[in-house]
């Protein structure tokens, strides 16, 4: 239980911080082709370059199978226009669509009354491929937070010193994804992460259900559920506040529910570069 006079500091962190975020960034949903290699190659910088996770490709983009029905976004920095972050909301449209998760880490799912193959494709989604660029995690009060996890990486979220490690581009993040899910529907939302992000973030009033022990996928990982309109629901309104911000950005998005139909050729395009190469 934090204390009130804990909470309210915290809040204050958080106004704060959700006004600077706004002062500085502006989210995008990668429509475009040049958005959307935005994504790759930041994926790429911080999963193939600085972490290791995946092997390195000569288009300096990192694409797999599952953003033929992904949905990229990404953080942007108004001063530079750099990507300040970027993440995937993996969307199933057809039975022979699997989350990450299902292909990847089926252990990671204890229960079948959790599984994602108890509802309809279109009911389902994974958040994923959270990155943030290195000089990203050195400017602002991400530097102690993982580039793909946002854990803390000098522990867990300290309820009395939430100012020290506050994930703030990360949080950011995982609020533009959860948002999007709100604006289509979408009931059942899944994650890998680590468990101590989880209990960081369940600090803040974010709670994740954890549906299986660890496993060993690009470090210990669990996976976990969430249902969007709880999330939203359960926060504080401090972080009600910012997501609200961040819902009215989205709204101003053109054409949000037509995006798919841009996706796949694009990708059939970066495929055939990488071959090329």
């Amino acid at each position: 239980m934090i204390r009130p006079v804990v909470r309210r500091k915290m809040n204050k962190i958080i106004d704060a911080a959700a006004d600077h975020f706004f002062e500085h960034f502006t989210l995008v949903v990668a429509n475009d082709e040049s958005e959307q290699r935005t994504c790759f190659k930041t994926r790429h910088q911080v999963y193939c370059e600085e972490m290791g996770f995946e092997p390195p490709r000569a288009s300096k983009m990192e694409v797999d199978e599952f953003d033929e029905f992904a949905l990229s976004c990404y953080i942007k920095h108004k001063a530079t226009g750099d990507c300040a972050g970027t993440i995937r909301l993996v969307m199933p449209q057809h039975p022979g669509q699997l989350l990450p998760v299902e292909q990847n880490c089926p252990e990671a799912i204890r229960m079948d009354e959790h599984s994602p193959q108890r509802y309809p494709r279109f009911q389902v989604c994974e958040i994923s491929r959270l990155a943030i660029p290195k000089q990203f995690r050195r400017r602002h009060s991400d530097s102690n937070v993982s580039p793909v996890t946002g854990k803390s990486l000098s522990g867990a979220f300290k309820s009395n010193a939430p100012g020290r490690n506050f994930p703030y581009l990360s949080l950011a993040l995982y609020f533009f994804a959860a948002s999007i899910c709100i604006l289509r529907d979408i009931e059942n939302v899944y994650v890998m992460m680590e468990p101590r992000l989880a209990r960081s973030l369940r600090m803040l009033g974010i709670n994740f259900e954890q549906l299986g022990s660890e496993i060993d996928y690009h470090g210990k990982r669990a996976a976990f559920q969430l249902s969007p309109m709880e999330f939203m629901q359960q926060i504080s309104p401090a972080l009600q506040r910012f997501q609200r911000k961040i819902m009215n950005e989205l709204e101003e998005v053109p054409n949000f529910g037509a995006i798919f139909r841009h996706q796949p050729s694009i990708l059939t395009k970066i495929h055939e570069e990488q071959r090329a190469a």
